[in-house]
């Protein structure tokens, strides 16, 4: 048994729960045949919880007490009887479920790919087309993973299983959003003095992300004053009117705390060291086959990062993902107060209208649609395959303008109607009304793809830690009013109140927002023959899901808009992740009897649960 992995047992001696602890806690306490655990990011100790498990004998009750402890975690407990699982409602713990058709019991872990070896899973072809969707699906509208028979959790939700049975109910809505910034700021500030404490508490050494933005360096400041020791990392880039360092550098003056300047001469830059004309798919960097790795572009540079950061004895790294969905309120806001104010929305909006160049009639159209969230879904549906618009027009919706990417075929567009339309798709929003939904959704779809860059760096020795993504602070944040906090109040209030004792410092008073175009572009142009390369003989092709000519077309272009760079790098990902899973199985053993094409244990590698070891921080239950 490796060192990295443990096991907690039922009272009767069979395995209840296997976890990879090499960057996660794992902590838990029992009571006859009770059992309570945390796993993840937590400062909590075993008498905390057997407090817990002391005090509460009703399941929901136990469970939103082990919820409401300050970090970021899956809960686990079993009455002796039937296991109970959830992770977080940010979406950053996920859960996903398979039924073993061996045993004919259910097995649940935080990995598709776990899952889909213990199962002998294949690989969904529906859902590569539904990952190439751009901007991004919105979250829930399917349960489905990337892999046959796994399905996934909604956040929102809590499993319950029997070694037979599964049932779902959930455990998690957001609060009401009626609290003024001065009744909330205090609330939220409380939540993420938490939320580093955790990190400052339990990590062996700390480095973190300092942007010069107000979320990393809100961060960053909350770890210097608790005396917290760290290396603060920015990146810089080719873009002259990049401003991120200049900001970081003032930041870190005014923190006390060193900054490292990753020059781009330091490490690799966007698209680097994926293809080899040699060597196909480079394998040396990680793959992992759960799921396409959606940032790919970055991939091969975050690895060295990581090794820059794991190089000064950090073994965790501080980021701020999260913080624009929970402290930028979508302009979505307008349209639900519309129903209750048209004439204090229009006024409301004009000038963000203005700021956008959103024309004013087209704006009154789009408050006036008041258009339900089933039917938003249904259009976006319908219109997958139209033109994207020259510009854009009023984003007031409950989500942006859905479309395939310009070389998706229509075979493609088809599988994705096809799969909004299955048994395992949703139609319901994460909240009623659509600037919370927006937060919300916003949230969970950044932390499912986020999976792959947490694997990538674990890998490195490094656990990426986002304190934004917390309960506590996702609560916190959500509970500000948003007539408060709407566009056009400035830039994230609820966030600069909440950090108003340092109100004096400098780096808060930036309101600008460094991007990366520039550099994106550049790794485009320098690694063209590499991407034209990756796409010969494509699978995406060979399945129907894209117009070859017409993507290569698009890699040989070098005045691509934005929107085409984006949805290159999600097409580059889904043809990386089935080349990948390709050569792992023709790695697999010889096919064996039983379902058509199923190996002994998936088209994968031999399982964690049967040789006795998790990697990346991984979490199972045998069930």
């Amino acid at each position: 048994m490796a060192d990295d992995t443990a096991i907690l047992s039922y009272a009767s001696g069979r395995t209840w729960v296997v976890a990879d602890v090499s960057h996660s806690r794992l902590i838990a306490t029992e009571a006859g045949a009770r059992r309570l655990a945390l796993f993840g990011e937590t400062d909590a100790e075993a008498g905390r919880l057997a407090r817990l498990l002391d005090r509460y004998d009703d399941v929901d009750d136990l469970m939103a007490a082990a919820h409401d402890l300050a970090g970021s975690f899956h809960i686990l407990y079993t009455d002796g009887r039937s296991c109970y699982v959830q992770g977080s409602a940010s979406g950053l713990r996920q859960v996903y479920y398979a039924r073993r058709e061996d045993t004919r019991t259910y097995a649940v872990s935080d990995s598709v790919e776990l899952l889909a070896r213990l199962t002998g899973s294949t690989p969904r072809i529906d859902m590569v087309a539904w990952g190439m969707v751009h901007p991004g699906f919105d979250y829930g509208l399917t349960e489905g993973a990337y892999w046959t028979g796994v399905r996934r959790l909604p956040a929102d939700q809590r499993l319950r299983v029997t070694r037979d049975r599964i049932e779902r109910s959930t455990w998690w809505t957001p609060p009401p959003s009626d609290l003024s910034i001065r009744e909330g700021a205090p609330r939220l500030r409380a939540a993420l003095d938490e939320a580093v404490t955790v990190r400052v508490a339990t990590a062996d050494g700390l480095s973190a992300d300092l942007s010069g933005g107000m979320d990393s360096t809100s961060l960053c400041f909350l770890m210097a004053e608790q005396g917290a020791r760290f290396q603060s990392f920015v990146e810089q880039t080719i873009d002259p009117n990049h401003d991120d360092a200049h900001w970081a550098a003032i930041a870190a003056k005014e923190i006390g705390r060193d900054l490292t300047v990753l020059r781009p001469e330091d490490i690799p830059g966007p698209y680097d060291g994926l293809w080899d004309p040699v060597e196909g798919l480079v394998q040396s960097v990680p793959y992992g086959l759960g799921e396409p790795y959606t940032l790919i572009r970055n991939r091969t540079r975050k690895i060295a990062m990581s090794r820059i950061f794991a190089a000064t004895g950090a073994t965790v790294h501080i980021g701020g993902f999260g913080g624009d969905e929970l402290f930028t309120v979508a302009p979505s806001y307008f349209s639900d107060l519309y129903a209750t104010s048209p004439l204090k929305a229009v006024r409301g909006i004009r000038d963000l209208a203005r700021l956008r160049r959103w024309p004013l009639p087209s704006v009154l159209r789009a408050l006036a649609r008041q258009q339900s969230y089933a039917g938003w879904f249904e259009e976006q549906l319908h219109g997958l395959s139209l033109p994207r618009p020259d510009t854009i027009g009023p984003t007031v919706n409950w989500g942006p303008r859905l479309r395939v990417t310009p070389w998706s075929t229509a075979a493609g567009a088809e599988a994705i109607r096809s799969l909004a339309h299955a048994g395992d798709s949703g139609r319901t929003p994460q909240a009623p009304t659509r600037s919370v939904h927006t937060s919300i959704a916003g949230q969970r779809i950044g932390g499912q793809r986020l999976v792959p860059l947490r694997a990538l760096m674990q890998h490195q020795g490094i656990l990426l830690s986002l304190p934004y993504m917390d309960d506590k602070v996702l609560e916190a944040a959500l509970a500000i009013s948003r007539a408060q906090a709407q566009p056009g109040r400035g830039f994230k209030p609820a966030l600069k109140a909440a950090m108003r004792v340092d109100a004096s410092k400098t780096a808060l008073s930036r309101s600008t927002k460094g991007e990366f175009s520039m550099s994106v572009h550049r790794g485009l142009a320098r690694n063209r023959k590499a991407l034209l390369g990756l796409f010969e003989d494509s699978l995406l092709a060979e399945h129907g899901l894209v117009d070859i000519d017409r993507l290569r077309s698009a890699v040989r272009d070098t005045m691509r808009p934005e929107y085409e760079t984006n949805a290159l790098e999600l097409t580059v990902a889904a043809e990386a992740w089935m080349r990948a899973v390709a050569e792992r199985a023709a790695e697999s053993p010889p096919v064996a009897s039983g379902a058509p094409d199923a190996r002994p244990d998936g088209p994968l590698t031999n399982s964690p649960l049967t040789n006795g070891r998790l990697t990346n921080g991984r979490l199972a239950f045998p069930c």
